[in-house]
């Protein structure tokens, strides 16, 4: 009877447990140029760069959900986002209303893969037609 007892109570903690979804959104620098990425917000705390060597990712965001829906990177915490050389020099000025490839367009110019069951995985690339 115990056994049993403990059998139903494993069974309804296991089908009681909510889904969880998490996150991994990638920077790749495809260029053979060291890039800074500059994520600008009027809020001190969330500005942040990312300093990407030739062919390296760099993780830009990560997240996780309770609810085991779909995540996908957000960037509206940031005004704009630039891309710089080591002279500081602004090569790419993204803001959210710029025209052709954006940063900020997650569903056109991100690639998606889910590589496990609730794990979604996102990818912006930089090439060098895109900083030219």
């Amino acid at each position: 009877m115990k056994k049993l007892v403990l059998f139903i109570l494993l069974i309804s903690v296991c089908v009681g447990c909510d889904p969880v979804s998490s996150m991994d959104a990638n920077i790749k620098n495809s260029t053979s140029d060291n890039l800074s990425i500059v994520f600008a917000s009027s809020i001190p705390e969330l500005h942040k760069t990312l300093e990407l060597e030739p062919n390296a990712t760099s993780l830009f965001q990560d997240g996780f959900s309770t609810t085991g829906g779909a995540l996908e990177p957000t960037l509206i915490d940031y005004d704009s986002v630039y891309i710089m050389n080591p002279a500081n020099e602004i090569l790419k000025i993204y803001k959210r209303d710029t025209e052709g490839k954006n940063i900020y367009n997650v569903e056109t110019f991100w690639s998606f893969s889910e590589p496990s069951k609730r794990f979604y995985k996102y990818q912006f690339e930089i090439r060098n037609e895109d900083i030219e």
